[in-house]
């Protein structure tokens, strides 16, 4: 992230008011380390689906049990 130069933030708060300037200085800063965040989300999400393939694959599938009627008692 590049900071404001000091010129361009006084011209910031001259033009919007210093309430205004800090929040969007703010609202710069927070967009950017969300960005940041998301960006390590994805890359965790992408390894934990190349995880769960490799134990799919891995895994011996075997079919699921029927239950049959007559081993169903009924009372």
């Amino acid at each position: 992230m590049h900071f404001m130069d000091l010129q361009a933030a006084v011209q910031l708060i001259g033009n919007v008011g210093f309430p205004i300037a800090i929040s969007l200085i703010l609202l710069q800063t927070i967009l950017v380390k969300f960005n940041k965040q998301m960006e390590g989300l994805e890359k965790r999400l992408a390894q934990l689906d190349k995880t769960m393939n490799l134990l799919v694959r891995t895994i011996p599938q075997t079919p699921p049990k029927t239950m049959d009627l007559q081993d169903k008692k009924i009372d």
